[in-house]
């Protein structure tokens, strides 16, 4: 377990989750300085790191990023917003909910957030904001927005749940 923040380490939310924590998600970028690894952290909220977590990127992706974060019980939920290509217009932006330890950070569990409605090719992203991925009757709500790639303009809304163990 580190409690170093990674060098070049960029936030895109810190939420506060009780306790006088808060979850931070965001992410570094690799040795060349060109895609990004995702990064989640629990602090104090002075900002004094309890555990940095540096996590794996999904199955055939080139980069991700950590970009929203909530508590439930004894876990944090991290939200990864990865892509499948460098060339924007052909990569597919896929999301993928990781759990963690809320004592250390260790991974429990991971799900993939099925897109209701997307088919084919598509690319799904998630705005920032906490109401984007919370907790509702026992189930994690994940809201975005989502695209076929071969009609990038046109753009239509998603609502996926997943139990807290990560299935559907």
């Amino acid at each position: 377990m580190t409690t170093e923040i990674p060098q070049g380490f960029s936030s895109y939310a810190s939420e506060s989750i009780g306790d006088g924590k808060q979850c931070v998600a965001g992410a570094t970028r690799d040795e060349d300085g060109m895609n990004q690894r995702p990064v989640a952290y629990v602090a104090q909220t002075s900002g004094k790191p309890v555990w940095t977590k540096s996590l794996d990127l999904p199955a055939d992706t080139y980069q991700s990023r950590a970009t929203h974060c909530v508590r439930e019980g004894d876990a944090v939920y991290v939200l990864l917003q990865s892509d499948t290509q460098p060339e924007q217009t052909l990569s597919q932006t896929l999301l993928k909910v990781v759990k963690l330890s809320l004592d250390n950070g260790a991974v429990q569990a991971s799900g993939d957030v099925a897109v209701p409605g997307a088919q084919g090719a598509y690319s799904a992203f998630v705005e920032e904001g906490a109401q984007h991925l919370r907790w509702d009757n026992g189930a994690l709500q994940v809201t975005g927005q989502y695209f076929s790639l071969g009609d990038p303009d046109k753009r239509s809304d998603f609502h996926a749940t997943l139990k807290a163990d990560l299935t559907h």
